[in-house]
């Protein structure tokens, strides 16, 4: 991925904010329409900050990204050798997302809310970004991809990728964008 192996929350979010494009590759990455509008710690309801939205005014489509950082322990920590426990660094992104969930499902109509999304909100999508890529074929390899491909709250897709993930999907888009 890069010549650091692990990195901060911070410095992820820094260097996706000195280059936005960036934010929009992944917001295409996540397959919506082409994202014209990216806003960064974005307040929801004035309680909750999502580090990225990436949206399309045209379809109101939103993705809310979490960043959490990409450390050896940012999965799975504790736990023994043959069983590791999810990381309290994964599970706080994932509360995130549920907080998120909970704004927007406890009153979707709440001008604060709409007033944030410059307008209603058509569809969404939650992604948390963590960690770097398990083991291929491991045992948390294997937990980690059923999370990412089971979890929806209230019907909206909850996407996990690691950084591994989120470089090596936006470089094959990357490479077929630039062979139309």
């Amino acid at each position: 991925m890069t010549a650091n192996d692990y990195f901060t929350e911070k410095s992820v979010v820094a260097e996706i904010k000195a280059r936005p494009h960036m934010a929009c590759l992944l917001g295409f990455t996540i397959m919506m329409p082409t994202p014209d509008l990216i806003k960064f710690e974005f307040s929801i309801k004035g309680i909750f900050r999502a580090d990225l939205v990436v949206g399309n005014d045209k379809s109101r489509k939103f993705i809310l990204v979490e960043f959490e950082d990409g450390k050896s322990d940012s999965l799975f920590a504790g736990g023994t050798k043959g069983y590791r426990y999810w990381s309290p660094r994964l599970e706080h992104g994932f509360g995130q997302v549920l907080d998120w969930g909970w704004a927007k499902h406890s009153h979707p109509a709440d001008d604060v809310f709409t007033n944030s999304f410059g307008g209603k909100v058509i569809d969404d999508c939650y992604i948390v970004i963590c960690g770097r890529a398990p083991e291929k074929g491991s045992l948390e390899d294997q937990r980690f991809d059923f999370r990412r491909s089971r979890v929806q709250l209230n019907g909206i897709p909850v996407q996990f990728y690691t950084y591994d993930d989120m470089v090596n999907a936006m470089g094959d888009n990357l490479t077929t964008l630039l062979a139309r």
